[in-house]
């Protein structure tokens, strides 16, 4: 009986051993790309940019098109 035991006790040794090998790397909580590594300023300031280059490329197309003169 004893013998019983100690084997179970040493397929189950083995057996918890090959689960922790099969385990990755943790994921850490900043691994959620590059907007992720920006603090809050350089966020802002990003999204600042992106909205003064979206009315440029507005104002170029109303240009473009001859219908910038009625706004200004």
């Amino acid at each position: 009986m004893d013998e019983e035991l100690d084997s179970l006790r040493e397929q189950s040794t083995r057996a918890s051993s090959v689960y922790d090998d099969l385990e990755g790397e943790p994921v850490s909580e900043g691994s959620g790309g590059f907007f992720s590594q920006l603090t809050g300023g350089q966020k802002l300031i990003l999204a600042l940019l992106l909205f003064v280059n979206i009315l440029t490329l507005a104002c170029v197309i109303l240009a473009w098109t001859g219908n910038l003169s009625g706004i200004f």
